[in-house]
């Protein structure tokens, strides 16, 4: 968005800091987030501790999601979603009806330092596009075409070169990353690869929609929360689907406007959508 607002603030803060709470990162899209050395957290080798499910993680998961006791805000606020108190506005399904329905609040796209009080005057710019989205695309067919380290056309770089630079820029895999070395034998596991890397670095950019339509991939996947409770030894986690997903097969493709229709008479609507 190009314009001088903070009305993404005010719609995506968590409801303590005086906002909505609109856009809820399902718990799906956090364990989507490999470990800070590289590997999945469902790999064996990745060290994923489920009692302590934030630490040692991908960088980019604090930066992209408020999680339970990470901060935000103007004056770094920390943030509850916990499921202990009623009187917490940021707690999981609050009364208010304003609160996560996942357990965790949107961060990226947000800035830090806006203050929703009246008298702020911290705004919001947006951006168009950016230029990990085009190396991620370059990534997608360079594999595509000839696999995770052919170099396209005679091309400086190949989808190795792309994935690795920009997980080093995260500060996921270390400097050896063996979990790309190992995907980088594989153009199946590199596409898997890609896939993940770019559900990472464009979520909540409007690319999810059509990226799981064109790869022909699961729709019907539930979305999932995380519900967290004060235990007698710690914090206790319990993921839950919080809203199920009811796509039928037809439904990979969306329906053509019905005044488009109109305009043309030879012009048929899609299956399912008649």
């Amino acid at each position: 968005r190009d314009q001088d607002t903070h009305s993404f603030e005010d719609d995506n803060y968590p409801p303590s800091l005086k906002g909505k709470g609109r856009v809820n990162p399902t718990q799906n899209l956090v364990d989507a987030f490999p470990m800070a050395n590289g590997y999945p957290i469902s790999d064996g080798n990745s060290g994923y501790d489920p009692k302590n499910p934030y630490e040692n993680r991908d960088p980019r998961l604090q930066e992209y999601i408020v999680v339970n006791g990470a901060t935000i805000g103007a004056k770094n606020n920390v943030i509850n979603t916990t499921d202990d108190d009623p009187a917490n506005l940021d707690g999981i399904n609050h009364e208010s009806g304003q609160s996560t329905v996942t357990g965790d609040y949107l961060r990226k796209l947000l800035r830090s330092d806006v203050n929703l009080n009246p008298a702020a005057n911290k705004r919001h710019f947006g951006a168009r596009i950016r230029y990990t989205e085009i190396f991620l695309e370059y990534a997608e067919a360079a594999n595509a075409a000839q696999g995770p380290k052919a170099n396209v056309g005679g091309a400086n770089f190949s989808a190795y070169d792309v994935i690795k630079a920009i997980r080093q820029r995260a500060g996921v895999g270390g400097s050896n990353d063996p979990y790309l070395e190992e995907c980088a034998q594989s153009k199946e596991k590199m596409r898997e690869l890609i896939r993940n890397e770019r559900r990472l670095e464009l979520c909540f950019e409007g690319h999810r929609f059509w990226d799981l339509r064109r790869w022909n991939a699961n729709l019907t996947e539930a979305a999932k929360g995380v519900y967290i409770t004060t235990g007698a030894n710690g914090l206790v986690y319990d993921v839950k689907n919080v809203e199920s997903r009811d796509y039928k097969d037809y439904m990979i493709y969306g329906p053509i406007p019905y005044t488009e229709v109109l305009k043309w008479s030879n012009l048929v609507q899609n299956d399912g959508w008649q």
